[in-house]
């Protein structure tokens, strides 16, 4: 990977802030947390409260990287939104057939240099498999 594509991403991931909470959408017994940063960079967690951390969802790069309690981990794609079609394509995700090691490392980058809480960092790297093992 690009030393420089790297260091976007690491500057992104320095960018991200929490979104103010009573700016999103509640739901009964669910909690969400959104941390944003720029070009589309985003941290996504959705919380219940009987299971604890249900979903994790980082986008960077036009990249995702997802973790449910359902599905485990999987990485894809965002397709961008194409004007033939309005009224049936608005934006999606393709998930690859396995997990991408160019996604995961794009993650752990922008994770790596995230100034968000370091604790809800540290659990969101863990849940993605993406804490260094120490030597």
């Amino acid at each position: 990977m690009h030393r420089a594509l790297l260091q976007s991403v690491a500057d992104k991931g320095s960018r991200l802030r929490e979104v103010r909470k009573d700016l999103l959408r509640q739901q009964p017994g669910q909690t969400q947390r959104w941390f944003q940063g720029p070009d589309g960079c985003d941290l996504f967690l959705w919380y219940d409260e009987r299971k604890g951390l249900s979903q994790i969802q980082l986008t960077v790069e036009r990249r995702v990287v997802e973790w449910t309690l359902v599905e485990g981990l999987r990485t894809g794609r965002l397709v961008a939104f194409n004007p033939l079609r309005p009224l049936n394509d608005q934006g999606k995700l393709e998930f690859d057939p396995r997990p991408d090691g160019d996604a995961l490392e794009l993650a752990r980058v922008l994770l790596e240099s995230a100034r968000a809480d370091e604790l809800t960092i540290m659990l969101v790297r863990k849940q993605l498999g993406l804490l260094r093992k120490s030597a």
